[in-house]
């Protein structure tokens, strides 16, 4: 059996299907693209004719402001005036748009402008007349008819314009009519080849099927690659992980040698100091007076400088205990620390008047003896920056957020700028002289140590001359607020000069504490 023409008969009917698609699909491009025109055409014209009512509305809101301020001379009544002059440039723009997507004539727009520009000068030179020469003069321009002229004109215009697009938007409609039918029989014909294509379709799954084959393994291969180079990253990530841990590790190190060579040296110069210190005192004792004043004075000035580095050695060993003992948290009534505190502060408390107050306060988990000091430094520093002739009035309150206890110390005291709010916490650091108010600047910076190893944190508010207030946290122990029951009111040099009192929190006295110790 001779093949050759059965193959020639299949190329001769193959050929033919496969180029009358194309042909079918760009008949239906032109006639869509056609209809898609006819569709915008016809859009554009109703845009335009909506344009042209938008626009004499607005020129009517702005009649109607300018007769009712002509009326009454009030100015609420020109807020229609106003508004329309803000919508009239947009309007004029968009009209402009829609005319010229529509063929309308530049000579009409333009003739249409110059009246919209005359009819909006026209009711501004009347607005301004009845603001600056009265009634009489602005009612003379509008019964002279010009401004009901402008008004006839644009409307006759408008009107002109609006008739031409409605010709053009009925020729259109038909217009559009005729290419959706078009449309609809190259859909029918398209419907019925794609059967056929079908057929077609099948002939080329075949070559469909070795295609997707070769694109699958490549994809494979591909996923493979990405897989090893994920792989790679990982490890490299991982690697670098425990660079990080292994110097943190170092750190952590090095943070604990230094502060075990604080407390060594603090805790090993002592000894020499105190040699020192005590020779000096016997230079004092012998030599006094019996040699020259320079003498004397440079022996003081000795003396003075080992007494003080013997403060800086003692608060030095202080802060670095407060880092490295360990903190034995026990259930512990804060009220109790506070009378503590108190009792230990009872000569300062005496000799300044000052009047501590504290409410409700609750049962918490700490270090009674480390939290003592804490509270008895943040209250002796608000006796310590009180204001001259004013007796210090301290308040201590609890409240609970969250899932931590926030405490506050206000006072009355002297305060200090906010920007130093950070610094008060750093080693060493004073906002006054020494010759003003004793201490090394390191009671705070200890404070916020043992808060921190509680779990805490610490920090203060304060305004100059306003007084200060310092605030720490605690977490939460699962207690409730424990109440008082020995009310005490201070006086001027009273016996013990704090009071326990039943409310909450009294009217919070403004914060005024600097530096601790």
């Amino acid at each position: 059996m001779n093949i050759l023409p059965h193959r020639s008969s299949q190329r001769l009917v193959i050929w033919p299907l496969g180029l009358l698609p194309i042909l079918l699909a760009f008949a239906a491009y032109k006639t869509g693209s056609q209809h898609l025109e006819s569709a915008r055409a016809t859009l554009s014209t109703t845009e335009l004719i909506r344009s042209l009512d938008q626009l004499f509305s607005t020129l009517q809101d702005a009649e109607t402001g300018q007769r009712g301020y002509l009326l009454t001379g009030e100015d609420q009544y020109l807020t229609p005036f106003e508004s329309a002059k803000l919508r009239l440039p947009g309007q004029l723009s968009t009209l402009d748009r829609s005319a010229g997507r529509n063929g309308v004539p530049q000579s009409q727009m333009r003739e249409l402008r110059r009246l919209i520009d005359s009819k909006m000068s026209e009711l501004q030179e009347t607005i301004d007349l009845r603001r600056t020469a009265g009634l009489a003069p602005a009612l003379a321009i509008v019964e002279s008819g010009r401004g009901r002229m402008y008004m006839d004109r644009i409307r006759t215009v408008m009107d002109s314009l609006k008739t031409e697009q409605a010709a053009a938007f009925e020729a259109r409609l038909e217009e559009e009519r005729e290419t959706r039918q078009l449309l609809n029989i190259v859909l029918g014909i398209g419907v019925a080849l794609s059967f056929l294509l079908l057929f077609l379709a099948d002939r080329f799954n075949s070559l469909y099927v070795k295609q997707r084959d070769r694109t699958e393994a490549e994809i494979r291969r591909l996923n493979e690659s990405l897989e090893w180079r994920v792989h790679e990253r990982t490890a490299d990530l991982e690697t670098r992980t425990a660079e990080l841990e292994q110097r943190s590790a170092e750190l952590q190190r090095s943070n604990a040698d230094l502060e075990q060579f604080a407390y060594m040296a603090s805790h090993d110069l002592q000894e020499p100091l105190r040699m020192v210190a005590s020779y000096l005192e016997l230079l004092v004792r012998r030599y006094k007076g019996r040699l020259d004043s320079n003498a004397d004075e440079y022996i003081e000035f000795a003396v003075d400088g080992a007494r003080r580095m013997q403060e800086l050695i003692n608060d030095l060993l202080a802060y670095s205990r407060a880092g490295t003992e360990r903190i034995e948290k026990r259930p512990a009534s804060f009220r109790d620390i506070v009378e503590r505190a108190l009792a230990n502060l009872d000569l300062a408390i005496r000799e300044s008047s000052a009047v501590v107050r504290y409410g409700d306060l609750p049962v918490i988990q700490a270090d009674e003896i480390k939290l003592t000091l804490v509270v008895q430094n943040l209250i002796g520093n608000s006796i310590k920056f009180r204001k001259a002739d004013t007796p210090p009035e301290i308040a201590v309150t609890a409240t609970p957020r969250d899932s931590e206890w926030v405490f506050a110390i206000d006072d009355n005291g002297i305060g200090f700028e906010p920007k130093y709010a950070d610094r008060i916490f750093q080693m060493f650091q004073r906002l006054h002289g020494v010759n003003n108010y004793t201490g090394n600047g390191i009671g705070l910076a200890i404070c916020r140590r043992i808060i921190e190893h509680h779990g805490g944190r610490l920090w203060a508010e304060s305004e100059p001359g306003a007084g200060s207030t310092f605030f720490f946290t605690l977490p939460f122990s699962g207690a409730t607020a424990k109440p008082n029951s020995r009310p005490r009111t201070a006086r001027r040099n009273a016996p013990p000069a704090y009071s326990d009192t039943r409310t909450d929190a009294p009217e919070a006295l403004a914060p005024g504490v600097q530096d601790a110790n």
